[in-house]
């Protein structure tokens, strides 16, 4: 007969033990688990080396040329050995398997080096050393690796690490690969991410200059803009007819607003610049080529003469059928000019605080204007170029920024690089230090030309009533 404190001794044990068979159970079935996602990601690693190696096998002329190689290789050096060792069985076995040997090693390569293996294991080491794995410990796929001379396009299985941890991996990354990594993007599933980057260190503190060659006469949209670690960066106004750009004082964002002026010019634009600066960034040789306003009275003037051109314009074109510019200057002689309106600090312009209802009245009715030029300009060739260096969401107002299809934001804080960009990517990947380096809307990272006023200026002409 047992005691009540042996009874409640012996219960208080069961429960342990079965406590104890519970958490053995459970860590089993965990580690089982874990080893089941593990071989179904070693199955995905096959299956994507697998794929590569046929992508490559239909698309890349030297796999082709390679194989052609070694089976040709192959025949002729069988041919030989039938005829020179057929009488020694001895020779004849050890050539034939030597022959065998060189032609399995040689497919073996061949399909190790097209089917990214080599590649994908260089990336498991890297990722393991800077511990960049999922809740498994299992770290992403390559998918497959582009390269060309200067740059990579890296796509990976993600294995479910978000883009925000491969963001925040970033500089890790870049130093255990030896990588400069210009965008992080989801690729065509939300399983892949592609990784744009630069081989090696991109050195964005070189000074880049404006070249003659990139004035483009054939096509009088595009404007170049600088150079990313990949390839020029060039704009179309056909396709992107508005700009908004944004920087901190220093970041060369006036620059960058006179470059792209300095092209319109010489494609023989109407060029408007709202200058409340005192003309301290642009001398005198922009007064032959460009009109300027100073005040917001000549702003409102010179704006409602450029919305009366714009419906002179969609009268026109509706009454003959065309449907913009580019199509109107396809079929008549006489070709109608893009006009451009631009403001280099837009918060001199459009800025209301401390100011009263009366007072306020003009700079809503430019607000109005800008709206109705940036919803309606862009077939009919006219574009604003809009610049800011004051963080203030109440300055640029959402009907005129949501029809700016073209964002650059040079170094800034948060706040300005989120009214810009809608993210805070300026004040994360441009170093605090720089100058004449921008971020587009898309991610680019880009080094702006500079350029010489007194000889890079070359012509241009002015608003005309008639034009």
């Amino acid at each position: 007969m047992l005691s009540s404190e042996e009874f409640l001794a012996s219960k208080n044990s069961n429960k342990m033990d079965a406590l104890l068979s519970i958490t053995k159970r459970s860590i089993f079935m965990k580690k089982k688990q874990q080893t089941t996602s593990a071989s179904n990601y070693s199955l995905l690693q096959v299956f994507y080396r697998i794929r590569r190696f046929h992508e490559n096998l239909k698309c890349n002329v030297q796999l082709q040329k390679a194989i052609f190689v070694v089976a040709l290789a192959i025949l002729v050096s069988d041919i030989i050995i039938n005829r020179t060792q057929a009488n020694d069985a001895f020779a004849f076995l050890f050539a034939k398997l030597g022959l065998l040997v060189f032609s399995f090693a040689s497919f073996t390569a061949l399909i190790l080096k097209y089917s990214d293996a080599f590649s994908s294991r260089k990336y498991y080491d890297a990722f393991i050393s800077i511990g960049f794995i999922n809740s498994i410990g299992v770290t992403p796929i390559l998918i497959k690796e582009v390269k060309t001379t200067n740059t990579i396009i890296i796509v990976f299985d993600n294995v479910g690490i978000s883009i925000s941890e491969w963001e925040n991996r970033k500089a890790e990354i870049e130093s255990i690969l030896n990588i400069s990594i210009a965008s992080i993007k989801i690729g065509d599933t939300n399983r892949q991410i592609i990784i744009n980057a630069g081989i090696g260190k991109f050195d964005y503190t070189n000074t880049l200059y404006w070249n003659t060659r990139n004035n483009h006469k054939q096509n009088d949209s595009l404007l170049y803009l600088g150079e990313s670690m990949f390839n020029p960066v060039i704009v179309s106004l056909n396709d992107y007819p508005h700009f908004l750009i944004g920087g901190a004082t220093g970041s060369g964002k006036t620059l960058l607003l006179k470059l792209i002026l300095m092209q319109c010019i010489n494609n023989g634009f109407i060029v408007n610049i709202a200058d409340f600066k005192g003309g301290v960034d642009f001398g005198h040789i922009w007064e032959n080529h460009c009109t300027f306003v100073t005040d917001i009275s000549n702003t409102t003037k010179k704006l409602d003469e450029i919305i009366a051109e714009l419906e002179n314009r969609k009268k026109l074109y509706a009454k003959n059928g065309y449907k913009n510019i580019s199509d109107y200057n396809k079929h008549e002689l006489i070709k109608h000019k893009r006009i451009i309106f631009a403001c280099d600090e837009l918060a001199e312009l459009l800025d209301t605080t401390g100011l009263s209802t009366k007072e306020k009245e003009p700079i809503k009715k430019i607000q109005n204007q800008l709206s109705s030029l940036a919803r309606l300009g862009r077939a009919f060739g006219i574009h604003l170029i809009l610049a800011t260096q004051r963080p203030d969401a109440n300055i640029i107002s959402g009907q005129i920024k949501n029809n700016i299809s073209y964002k650059i934001c040079g170094r800034a804080d948060q706040v300005l690089s989120q009214i810009i960009l809608d993210n805070t990517d300026a004040s994360t990947y441009i170093p605090s230090d720089s100058k004449g380096l921008f971020l587009n809307q898309d991610g680019t990272l880009f080094k702006a030309y500079l350029f010489d006023e007194t000889t890079d200026i070359q012509g241009g002409g002015r608003m005309h009533t008639e034009q």
